[in-house]
């Protein structure tokens, strides 16, 4: 019989999940140096952090053409952290440090006052999950499956799946509002649902630490909205700590309670939305023209290209927002 057959009757208030409880130079842009920044507290409604989960105290690293400079924060279970930057500042460099991927060159980084390094992949993996910028498909795959391989860290070597590991993927695919897809094929989805799907085989391995890298690149106004208010909302519910690393200025300043900024392998800035986000300072990291406005609603800030003046048809100015 097939094990997925049960999961349409999966129950919503499914129990608690359990936790495996483990064992360079100057950029030339004259910015802050934050590389020993505080934490702030969230602000504006958004979940406050609990637990500490991730420490990064002055941890760098070094390819031949590009270095990250030693950088210190945390991050903290209930938060969404956002990092943004331009390309090649050291957004995707900084995750695999995170991630645990790529060592340290110097310093340290910690999960649970533990050295990342010092554990070992499969016990890595049951409590830090990585949404990949780019998933590629393989061979043709159901769903359901999919989101199985989520329960590849929980299972000794040859050990067959268990109800335990079926019951994981069902509430993965209910907290992703993904359930109605279990029978469909991978290849079928659109870019939302996949990126949906991705996310629940996240959320199968039950990790405390969530790094998503662009989950929202190639998607639609509608799906990156629906997808970052729901990476949010498992941040507050399941007590996640969240890094995601975008593009998206505005999403990350809806969305995020803080802002991790960095610019040519530094961090120039960290803390809430409206202390990162100043005009003066986005416009030397991303080398443009910028306002910085206020949500009416929200009061969080908001980025748009700076305000020119066309001259339109009558030989008048209008101006251009």
């Amino acid at each position: 019989m097939n094990p997925f057959g049960r999961m349409a009757n999966a129950s919503r208030e499914a129990g608690p999940k359990e936790k495996d409880d483990g064992s360079g130079g100057s950029s030339g842009v004259r910015l802050p140096d934050a590389a020993m920044a505080d934490l702030s507290v969230a602000h504006g409604g958004m979940a406050v952090p609990g637990e500490l989960r991730v420490e990064v105290m002055l941890a760098s690293f070094a390819f031949p053409q590009f270095t990250l400079q030693p950088l210190s924060f945390t991050l903290r279970s209930g938060e969404v952290l956002a990092i943004l930057g331009p390309n090649a500042s050291g957004k995707s460099t900084l995750l695999g440090l995170l991630s645990g991927i790529l060592p340290p060159l110097s310093g340290q980084v910690r999960l649970d006052g533990r050295e990342m390094s010092g554990l070992d992949l499969r016990r890595r993996a049951q409590r830090v999950a990585v949404v990949q910028q780019e998933s590629p498909l393989l061979f043709p795959v159901l769903v359901a499956d999919y989101v199985l391989q989520g329960r590849h860290p929980h299972l000794r070597p040859l050990q067959l799946e268990t109800e335990a590991d079926y019951d994981a993927v069902a509430r993965a695919l209910e907290a992703t509002s993904a359930a109605h897809l279990r029978h469909r094929w991978m290849q079928g989805l659109s870019g939302g649902e996949k990126q949906r799907v991705i996310l629940a085989r996240a959320l199968a391995q039950q990790p405390e630490v969530l790094l998503l890298d662009e989950p929202t690149l190639h998607l639609d106004i509608g799906a990156q909205v629906d997808l970052l208010r729901l990476v949010r909302s498992l941040a507050a519910r399941e007590n996640y700590a969240v890094a995601v690393v975008t593009h998206e200025l505005n999403l990350a300043a809806e969305f995020a309670d803080r802002i991790l900024l960095m610019h040519r392998g530094r961090m120039v800035r960290l803390g809430p939305p409206a202390e990162v986000f100043e005009r003066e300072l986005l416009e030397e990291v991303f080398e443009t023209e910028l306002d910085v406005l206020v949500h009416p609603a929200t009061g969080r800030p908001r980025v748009v290209l700076r305000s020119e003046e066309i001259t339109d048809e009558g030989g008048g100015k209008t101006p251009l927002s």
